[in-house]
């Protein structure tokens, strides 16, 4: 995991220079990484470079680029028939009102798409409501994160994504107690790592519980981890061994599987047929819930992210999010640049940017959107010189 002196960082904004530590990169700088990079992880390290610097598209695409001959995937016959005898309904509205009657509620995410995190943090304000005081986060390593209420650069390596660290800063604001769980390394590159790493995240929750009772648990993960079933006959994923360990079925939730690619070759033909603003979750005429399978188990439900919520639209069918912030173009003289975009106060404390975006030329516009508030805009150039503002 990445750590940032953040001394240095202090000092560098005094002088106007910011570090390339940064994890915010151009465009030409991530693409000239990737074909140097030999690593077999090349493309998921540029997708998730891409995802860091707010271009999602780009990060979706190079995360794609791993299976280059795929050809598109079949649509089910279990999936078209279930949509066939089924209704519709808004995934959020129907997490918020299951979440009534659960205590442990999983939620998963691919840590290059950060719509999953946007996703996440619609559902804080009514779970708060509904009795949740706990967010369990895998990518938090960050001890005073309750005491700051803000992520810094330092809180993690995939917390330092803006939309991550957003999440972070909403449930903080509403109440809740951040904790993160993720295995420690022994745990994790032992001899059996998969099957240790996800006994070791199971364990920390539960020790976490143990001392914190008085309230139910929001448990965010990657991908697999949120498997109650036999993972790929890996063995038993987090979310089953904390089932094991509490005694209480968590209410699992999969975002990943039919989640928007920006490429129909890779969309779920699933999310292509639902035509639809926002996520949603089928319901069969039985009262069955979608859960993207009929052979293996494993989530409760599946959550859908249509197709049709990207068209002609800002990239996160924001309509909810936000007010769109108005970026000072006229501030701006060279191209490209990088703008970053912090809350007030938290720039100086090392905090993670609100929004991160690249500007390739003066005709390049981009429709942000913010939670209202007060924000600081900081603007660089290739060298990460501070270009605005100036003084």
């Amino acid at each position: 995991m990445i750590k940032y002196n953040m001394v240095l960082f202090f000092a560098l904004i005094l002088t106007k220079v910011y570090s390339q530590n940064l994890p915010y990169k151009f465009s030409q700088e991530i693409e000239k990484e990737k074909l140097n990079n030999k690593d077999v992880f090349a493309l998921q390290l540029a997708a998730t470079d891409f995802a860091f610097q707010g271009d999602y598209i780009g990060a979706l695409r190079n995360w794609n680029e791993q299976r280059p001959d795929q050809k598109g995937i079949p649509f089910s016959t279990y999936d078209s028939l279930f949509l066939e005898q089924s209704k519709i309904v808004s995934a959020k509205e129907y997490i918020i009102e299951r979440s009534k009657i659960e205590s442990i509620l999983i939620l998963n995410e691919l840590h290059h798409n950060p719509s999953h995190r946007i996703f996440a943090s619609s559902l804080l304000k009514e779970l708060y409501e509904n009795g949740y005081r706990y967010l369990g986060l895998e990518a938090l390593s960050d001890v005073e994160i309750n005491v700051r209420k803000f992520a810094t650069l330092e809180s993690g390596f995939y917390t330092a994504e803006p939309h991550f660290a957003n999440l972070i800063k909403e449930a903080l604001d509403l109440g809740f107690i951040l904790f993160g769980y993720e295995a420690s390394a022994e745990a994790k590159w032992d001899n059996d790592k998969w099957k240790n790493r996800e006994i070791a995240q199971a364990q920390n929750i539960y020790l976490f519980m143990q001392n914190h009772a008085e309230g139910k648990y929001f448990i965010y993960c990657g991908a697999g981890h949120a498997f109650e079933g036999d993972n790929n006959g890996r063995g038993l994923s987090m979310a089953a061994v904390l089932a094991d360990l509490t005694k209480i079925n968590p209410f699992t939730i999969d975002q990943n599987r039919y989640s928007y690619k920006a490429d129909i070759r890779y969309n779920n033909p699933l999310s292509e047929s639902i035509r639809n603003d926002l996520p949603s979750v089928l319901i069969h005429s039985t009262g069955e819930v979608f859960r993207g399978s009929a052979s293996s188990y494993e989530t409760d439900i599946s959550v859908i992210q249509p197709s049709s919520s990207f068209e002609n639209k800002p990239f996160f069918w924001l309509a909810d999010y936000g007010t769109r912030f108005k970026v000072p173009y006229e501030k701006i003289t060279s191209y490209p640049v990088l703008v970053l975009i912090y809350r007030e106060d938290e720039m100086e404390k090392g905090g993670v940017p609100a929004a991160v975006f690249e500007l390739k030329s003066e005709t390049e516009k981009k429709d942000i959107y913010l939670k209202k508030g007060n924000y600081q805009t900081v603007v660089l150039n290739e060298e990460y010189q501070r270009i605005y503002p100036t003084d």
